[in-house]
């Protein structure tokens, strides 16, 4: 067995070892305590071949690894077929010290696979990006937000590039990566088999896998995303793949799949990309409530269940709610919703006071994003007009402060759906045919989600809550398209306040921040100008400086250092 690493995402494949007498390869072991050498949260891959040939390798064996820790944690995850006899262990170590393993073959007479032992060392991290600095994302203690294995708090800023993988070549695909981490982006939202948006599978019409009752997966379709997936990871961003698009349909693989065979494909999938940089949904555009419900909870038990995972969503479909289907799935860590894509009363009304500005305070608790919002230059559905930049960020912003501050995900015509200009949307006849994906990347709230992005990783976003109280007067009350969205932090030192168009805010004086820093932000160039306000009362009026949308925010000025003189 070779052991492979991979630094940082951004170097090149590097053997180390083989190990137990087999093919030592290039590198050499000069005395036994001298171990393999991997930093933390990079990438270990054992290269194993098998001496037997399968004919349906997924179907007729399973191997395992288990990785003991420094601490004598036990983690056991599964191995893959990577085609003809070759086999692939990957894992993503957390704790530096020694590492030990062992691999299992469900053919104990196969030894190329089983009862294979190993240990290396794990060093310190050696990374460029925050991913690799300070680690792979979980949801935080408080369960509220996202934090890197280090405890440094993570902005979910998504872009949606469901084709994305599937149909970019690699160079288009890294460019694409480079301008949305320009743009602020931290992470890319995609679909990792065929679907609705794709029913013939890749640009090239492979296929993840054929059959149905006893399904055969096509490891060259994954070896093509595997470098979709480092590419992601490589720009500093999160990979975060749909596994099931769940709309109904035969197009979408779940709905044909019975349950072992999804599950097969699901952990298939887990095990090739469980030791990058990630998150996961397992469901995508489904319905998951009532009935429908059941066969999830055991499809996410089944993937996620008793082992340690990336964090967890289901994503439903529009203006769906799952809370209360899912309530006491401890693999599911995440909630997602999708306020869809319209801009009229009754989407707004159910942003601001719909399930997600309800059930955020129930127990238990997990991060809410809303993951699919007004996409840019889709058609809405009560207008039949595309949605502008300004609906865009009505949305993007209502939504991060409707419930605690975590993050959320953005959307544009022509770049979810991998567009040419020429071809209309496939599985979504109303949409008309899409712009070219490179003249969509640079739509113009696109390019605004980089003022939303620096703002939000500026302050302690983490802190932020709903806070009705901020406000002695709600404009909303009167027209709900002149809502404002507002949160603050339970020890006072931070307000954010999000109006849709130019009005006067009322904000209690009890609420101020103290010492008081105040600034509006214009959400379209980022540009900050003073606040110009007027005591009332208990409450002080600040009237926002033009036209079009605005943020409020107020600090408590940080304390000055004290200068010791000799």
């Amino acid at each position: 067995m070779r052991i492979n690493h991979r630094s940082s995402f951004g170097c090149r494949w590097a053997p180390c070892l083989s190990l137990l007498g087999l093919s030592l390869g290039t590198a050499f072991v000069t005395a036994q305590e001298t171990l393999p050498l991997l930093p933390k949260w990079t990438r270990f891959q054992g290269e194993l071949v098998s001496l037997k040939t399968y004919d349906n390798p997924i179907q007729d064996v399973q191997v395992k690894a288990v990785f003991i820790s420094p601490a004598g944690e036990e983690h056991e995850i599964d191995g893959f077929w990577d085609g003809g006899n070759d086999w692939k262990i990957r894992f993503l170590p957390d704790l530096a010290g020694k590492w030990t393993f062992k691999i299992t073959c469900s053919d104990e007479e196969n030894r190329g696979l089983h009862n294979l032992t190993g240990e290396f060392r794990c060093t310190a991290p050696l990374g460029r990006s925050s991913l690799t600095r300070h680690g792979p994302i979980r949801v935080s203690r408080d369960r509220r937000h996202f934090v890197h294995e280090d405890g440094t708090p993570f902005f979910w800023m998504a872009d949606t590039a469901w084709n994305g993988p599937l149909k970019s070549n690699e160079f288009d695909w890294k460019n694409y990566l480079a301008e949305r981490k320009r743009q602020g982006f931290t992470s890319v939202q995609w679909v990792a088999t065929s679907w609705r948006g794709a029913p013939d599978g890749d640009v090239d019409g492979n296929r993840a896998f054929n059959g149905k009752e006893k399904i055969r997966v096509n490891p060259s379709f994954f070896q093509r995303l595997d470098r979709r997936v480092e590419a992601i990871n490589d720009a500093g961003l999160l990979s975060v793949p749909v596994l099931f698009w769940a709309y109904q349909g035969d197009e979408n693989p779940v709905n044909i799949l019975p349950d072992d065979q999804a599950v097969l494909l699901a952990r298939y999938l887990v095990a090739r990309w469980g030791a990058t940089y990630g998150a996961w949904f397992l469901g995508g555009d489904g319905d998951y409530s009532g009935t429908n419900a059941a066969r999830w909870r055991d499809l996410g038990q089944a993937v996620f269940g008793g082992k340690r995972h990336f964090p967890v969503f289901m994503y439903p479909k529009g203006k769906s709610w799952v809370f209360e289907e899912f309530r006491d799935e401890k693999w599911m860590t995440a909630l997602g919703y999708q306020s869809g894509h319209d801009i009229d009363d009754a989407t707004n009304n159910w942003i601001h006071h719909g399930p997600a500005s309800r059930d955020w305070a129930k127990l238990p608790h997990r991060p809410v994003v809303n993951i699919e919002p007004a996409y840019e230059g889709v058609p809405s559905y009560s207008k039949k007009k595309p949605i502008t930049a300004y609906g865009v960020r009505r949305a993007l912003y209502w939504s991060l402060l409707n419930a605690p501050t975590a993050g959320v995900s953005y959307g544009a015509a022509g770049v979810w759906d991998w567009g040419d200009g020429e071809t209309p949307t496939l599985g979504h006849p109303h949409a008309g045919t899409p712009p070219d994906w490179r003249d969509a990347l640079h739509f113009e709230a696109g390019e605004q989600v980089a003022h939303l992005s620096a703002l939000f990783q500026s302050i302690e976003f983490q802190k932020l809550r709903p806070d009705n109280g901020v406000l002695a007067e709600q404009p909303g009350d009167e027209v709900l398209s002149e809502y404002a969205a507002a949160s603050s932090s339970s020890d006072g030192s931070l307000v954010l306040v999000y109006t849709p168009v130019e009005q006067r805010l009322k904000i209690n004086v009890a609420r101020l921040p103290t010492p008081l820093i105040a600034s509006w932000i214009n959400p379209r160039t980022g540009e900050r100008s003073s606040v110009l306000a007027v005591l009332r009362g208990t409450a002080i009026e600040c009237a926002s400086p033009g036209p079009g949308d605005w943020l409020l925010l107020l600090r408590s000025k940080p304390p000055e250092t004290a200068t010791v003189e000799n």
